[in-house]
């Protein structure tokens, strides 16, 4: 069969079709809109868009770091005697810690200045604290607060004070006794420095003034998991602090403290939720979005029918395409994350039913020969022209549609488990709106004209309307007067385009030089983009968690311990074995340590490399900016107390210095495990972090693993960039003490509290965003190649869709100096998606005027412009207001989001009249036929 049989085939069957839709409009609609009902009523009651947050979703199960700490913590919590080997325990430890300085007036955005410690600030702070006294919700195992070093008791050395047995009723003390704490705090820090046990209870000025404006408490408690969220309560109230709409109990006044008393407060709760808690209100403005979606529809279909019926099946779209993504694939992880994809639906949606229906218009307006105010038209006309509609806006839905859907696909090939699935349900809904686009609006669109159009009622009549009288040929009609948009682009744009001076289209070639212009900055800042060299921003400005690590390094002499990450080194783990693990649940089992048969810690030679190991660990050098090092060089942070944990020198110490060997090390070992006290060994900073029963591993009598730690200088918070380069240190030191160790020694790995296999996630989601977009952009180009047949086009289409990645990915270096971080790289996969539709619409429909008798590239261009320009400009309208909605969202990340989308549709529209048809006016292909 010939090429023009086919299409002679294919046209009948679309006549076919058009023809059913024309005779039986409403069964065709209500039966659609069943099927849609049926369908989403499925997918909710087996609850396939319910959100299902699941712990370690976005681990990289395969990342080496990501390995290293989950083959720890099961190993772990199989050792003898661990409460971690309870399984059913529910018990969680955090931390709670209250930042204070001097700061009440209007001038609390300044730096903080006068003396912190006085009776009236200390009596404040302690009655704050007091509530965690009788919280019947936390337990309370650990203070190290600055009230205990003024209102403990039990020395003379304020350090060594204790509040065990103070009634907190937080009198106010005499100045004197306040006088001579602060005096011998500040001998001994003049003494020894950032060694000193109270560096990190003052600011820089206190050695040398006696005058601190800032000072802080420390509380460790352990909660019950049905409790974490509201053990804070009873502090956040006595601060006025609350949860509300869109904002959150930890918000303070621009410099993220709260006033209480005579001072101000900053919390830090390790337990909180923030993104549980805050992503309901978040996502409750997208009802916002489908509103302003709802309003533009209206307007510029100018039918609430058309528009209440194509919102409808765009909210119906996403519990259908959960339906083949669960219900078919099998894909059973549905987060907040896959949520966010209804403003994809609603900006993509309303462009798909914005093509067909003016699609359907401009062929009414050329082919069907009447005034439309004036009535419907005949059957055998209407049949016609909505077959011609199926045919041209088919094809061009079809293009957007399947690029754009092929975009979010080259997820797939990311490690991060949320965003290869959200790319996928992304896909599935885009291919469902294409579906339903072409089976459910249809009939819409035949109801509309026959009983509607040029009605203000909303609600179709029973009557149909009068069949038009159409106009004998030539006759001058009497059609409605084109919107704003139309008038623009007939009255200004295309005259501009097609405006020659020498010979040369002047504003066309100006175009098409700026925007090259453009493209050219764009480039160069995107090459500028580096990882983060800062903590990732969410939430806003005003947030107490924001950028806390570097207040607290800027502000305190000694910054707290806590806040500094553990690093630990073990051996005796082979590996991690994976089998059983479901990759969308990866919390319920995240896999087994597989221990090594060769570990053996009993000979000589195994104990003085172990020995020689812990001695090189303490000693490991830093010069890296990661390391808050200030005074010193090494990794491991140096104060007056002991900031290394190594068992086997504890051990050695506690056998008098002679370690057993052969078969009596284990048993020796094993009553050194079960009667040592460490905090003989171990003052605050390591005494929460060792402890010898899960250090010492025994597993059913037998000695399986063992742990070395230190406290490090690294900021449990610290950025990627530099983060990685702590993580690369650590990775030589442990290669080149496995290369010096014997045999028995050979499996170990580190880890570092679990921030090293965060940056597993961290570059994925970079390299993914590179790697998405090298994968679509080659399919992008087949896509256009094969719907336009025209491959000088497919390259300028290309080429302007790359421009509008670049100029916006150089838009986050240049106009807002962002990092490419974790935040830039998951919005920036929608940059993908969202950047290649207006400019396919074009293509195709440039390509598409050859079939209307235009083979000149003015003509072709014309007819492209005249024909989808007005259809781009409101889905350009439709996805940016959508996206918009998201700037007044609580989490910062939602306002990039949004910002992207935004500025995405401001490249992808500019570039596609600016650039690409510039071009196509300028050099476009031309038919010599």
């Amino acid at each position: 069969m010939t090429h023009e049989a086919k299409s002679t085939a294919r046209s009948r069957r679309v006549d076919a079709v058009a023809a059913l839709y024309v005779k039986r409009p409403w069964p065709a609609c209500c039966g659609c809109l069943s099927v849609m009902l049926l369908m989403g009523g499925v997918s909710y009651g087996l609850g396939y868009v319910t959100i299902k947050n699941s712990p370690g979703a976005w681990s990289i199960l395969d990342g080496e770091m990501t390995q290293h700490y989950v083959a720890f913590k099961d190993a772990t919590s199989k050792a003898d005697g661990t409460k971690d080997s309870d399984a059913s325990s529910t018990i969680t430890k955090e931390r709670m810690m209250f930042y204070y300085k001097t700061n009440t007036d209007a001038a609390f955005v300044a730096e903080a200045s006068g003396m912190i410690f006085t009776k009236e600030r200390l009596a404040d702070m302690c009655r704050l604290e007091r509530g965690m006294v009788n919280n019947s919700k936390a337990n309370v195992t650990m203070i190290d607060s600055v009230i205990g070093l003024f209102y403990g008791d039990g020395s003379s050395v304020p350090k060594k004070r204790t509040l065990k047995n103070y009634d907190w009723s937080c009198q106010e003390l005499g100045s004197s006794s306040v006088d001579t704490t602060v005096a011998a705090m500040r001998s001994d820090l003049q003494s020894l420095g950032p060694k000193s046990p109270y560096s990190q209870f003052v600011d820089w000025n206190f050695r040398d003034t006696g005058v601190s404006a800032y000072t802080r408490s420390m509380w460790m408690v352990e909660i019950d998991e049905s409790n974490v969220d509201t053990a804070m309560v009873p502090v956040l109230e006595k601060l006025g602090l609350s949860y509300g709409f869109l904002r959150s109990a930890y918000q303070g006044d621009a410099d993220r403290f709260v006033a209480s008393g005579n001072l101000r407060v900053r919390l830090l709760y390790t337990g909180t939720d923030e993104f549980g808690t805050m992503v309901g209100p978040d996502l409750i403005l997208s009802a916002v979005s489908m509103g302003l979606v709802f309003l533009i529809m209206w307007a510029h279909t100018r039918s609430s029918f058309l528009a209440a019926c194509g919102m409808g099946m765009m909210l119906l779209s996403m519990p259908i395409a959960a339906i083949f993504y669960q219900g078919v694939f099998g894909v059973t992880y549905f987060e907040f994350l896959h949520v966010l994809v209804v403003y994809l639906v609603l900006g993509i949606g309303a462009d798909d039913i914005f093509v067909f229906v003016d699609t359907f218009k401009h062929i009414m307006q050329n082919e069907g020969n009447i005034n439309p105010a004036d009535g419907r038209l005949d059957e055998e006309t209407l049949t016609k022209i909505l077959s011609l509609t199926f045919q041209r806006s088919g094809m061009a839905i079809f293009n957007t549609s399947f690029t754009t859907a092929v975009a979010f696909l080259s997820c797939s090939g990311s490690k991060a488990m949320p965003m290869r699935t959200c790319g996928w349900y992304a896909a599935a809904c885009i291919m469902g709106l294409y579906v339903l686009t072409m089976t459910f609006i249809p009939s819409c669109v035949v109801i509309w004209h026959t009983r509607l159009e040029g009605k203000r009622c909303c609600c179709p009549g029973w009557s149909l309307r009068p069949i038009a009288v159409q106009y004998e040929a030539g006759a001058e009609r009497n059609l409605p007067r084109p919107g704003m948009v139309e008038r623009f682009l007939q009255n200004v744009y295309l005259p501009l385009m097609t405006k020659k001076v020498v010979g040369v289209k002047i504003y066309a070639l100006f175009m098409v030089v700026i925007m090259t212009s453009v493209a050219i900055q764009g480039i160069f800042f995107t090459t500028r983009l580096t990882p983060p060299t800062k903590e990732e921003v969410w939430f806003p400005d005003n947030h107490m968690l924001l950028e806390i690590s570097e207040f607290v390094s800027s502000n305190y002499f000694a910054p707290p311990y806590a806040n500094y990450a553990t690093i630990e080194m073990f051996f005796g783990v082979s590996h991690l074995d994976r089998s059983g693990v479901d990759i969308y649940n990866p919390g319920k089992f995240s896999g087994t340590a597989v221990f090594d048969d060769a570990f053996d810690l009993s000979t000589s030679e195994a104990q003085a490399s172990m020995l020689e190991t812990c001695k090189l660990f303490d000693k490991l050098k830093c010069d890296l900016k990661a390391c808050d090092n200030q005074g010193y060089d090494t990794l491991r942070m140096q104060t007056a107390d002991r900031t290394g944990a190594c068992f086997l020198e504890d051990f050695q110490t506690w056998s008098n210095g002679t370690l057993p060997t052969g078969a009596a090390f284990e048993p020796q070992l094993k009553i050194f495990r079960q009667q040592a006290d460490k905090t003989s060994y171990y003052e605050d900073i390591l005494k929460q972090e060792v402890d010898y029963k899960t250090d010492i591993g025994f597993i059913n009598d037998k000695l399986k693993y063992v742990i070395i730690k230190i406290r490090s200088c690294m900021a449990k918070s610290q950025p990627f960039s530099r983060g990685v380069q702590v993580r690369d240190l650590m990775r030589r030191f442990v290669e080149e003490r496995k290369a010096a160790s014997p045999a028995s020694l050979q499996s170990v790995k580190f880890i570092g509290m679990g921030h090293f296999a965060n940056y597993d996630l961290g570059e994925e989601l970079l390299s993914g965003l590179f790697s998405g977009c090298a994968i679509a952009a080659p399919i992008s180009f087949l896509v256009v190649l094969c719907s336009t047949y025209n491959l000088i086009v497919s390259v300028y289409a290309v080429a302007s869709v790359a421009a509008i990645v670049f100029c916006v990915l150089g838009f986050c270096k240049s106009a807002m100096d962002w990092d490419l971080g974790v935040g830039e790289a998951i919005a920036g996969v929608i940059v993908i998606g969202y950047s290649v539709d207006y400019v396919v619409h074009l293509a195709h429909m440039y390509c598409e005027a050859k079939e209307h008798g235009h083979k000149t590239r003015d003509a072709r261009a014309r007819f492209a412009i005249l024909n989808i320009g007005s259809t781009v400009f409101a889905g350009a309208l439709t996805t940016a207001s959508a996206g918009a909605v998201m700037f007044f969202c609580f989490f910062y990340f939602f306002f990039k989001m949004a910002l992207l989308i935004c500025i995405t549709i401001f490249y992808a529209f500019l570039f596609s009249l600016g650039f690409f048809m510039a071009i196509m006016f300028t050099v476009g292909f031309e038919s010599r036929q």
